[in-house]
């Protein structure tokens, strides 16, 4: 957390600090961050950087806590209730949204997948958010039970890591398609998500989650035939390649 110090500077001065370490770690990793760097581009003396943040991590920590708030913040903008659409409607939607902010907000998005990628947060950070992440997608889990959306026998904590993985991959993969050309981005319409390519595949994502990869039609009793006999064969053998150390 910064110190008083910092917020007693003018808005504008606090902001261009603010806007400069975003940039930064947007543009580097957090390892080749430089403080000499951003006090250059600031325009402030490093002496006074010291007297605004403890150090780089503690500035790259309220820099993360900007960003959480911000994704919140335009997420909350016309915001469904899962109560009344269902889960998997409002898991759609998340996954549009969270995209969407990704589009509005790059600097921010990139911050977040160097992070993601590195797997470094400031601990306190780190702790809050996943805690955090992990709660709310399992209180929706637990909605969706008892709406009758999803089966009541299914571990809301497993049901919940699923889901947070699942929509954090698939907003990868949109921005990897847009990033690539594969499909064209249209920016300048109402909804960006109003395109066919776009609708299969948020819709096939949720259906994945929705129905499973068991192909349509197989039963209980064939789960139960094919189960029977992997017990009487043995354990599973793992795949060439795939064993422990």
């Amino acid at each position: 957390m910064p110190h008083q110090t910092f917020f007693n500077l003018p808005d504008e001065k606090r902001q261009q600090i603010l806007q400069v370490a975003i940039d930064e770690f947007a543009e580097s990793d957090y390892d080749n961050v430089s403080i000499s760097r951003i006090v250059a581009r600031a325009g402030i003396a490093k002496g006074s950087f010291y007297q605004y943040f403890a150090d780089k991590e503690d500035l790259y920590g309220y820099v993360l806590g900007l960003l959480a708030k911000a994704k919140t913040d335009y997420m909350s903008l016309d915001h469904p209730d899962p109560h009344h659409i269902g889960i998997f409607a409002y898991l759609r939607w998340m996954a549009e949204v969270g995209v969407a902010f990704q589009m509005a907000y790059p600097q921010y998005s990139k911050i977040a997948v160097r992070a993601a990628n590195a797997n470094f947060f400031p601990r306190p950070f780190n702790v809050n958010i996943r805690e955090q992440t992990i709660a709310f997608y399992r209180r929706l889990v637990e909605v969706g039970q008892v709406q009758g959306d999803i089966d009541p026998n299914i571990d809301p904590a497993v049901a919940a890591v699923i889901f947070d993985g699942a929509l954090t991959s698939i907003g990868n993969y949109m921005l990897d398609k847009f990033a690539s050309g594969e499909i064209p981005l249209k920016l300048d319409g109402d909804d960006m998500f109003n395109m066919p390519e776009i609708s299969r595949i948020f819709t096939a994502a949720v259906d994945l989650l929705e129905y499973g990869m068991r192909k349509q039609g197989t039963n209980q009793a064939t789960s139960q035939v094919t189960g029977q006999k992997q017990a009487a064969d043995g354990p599973l053998a793992p795949v060439p390649g795939m064993e422990g150390g």
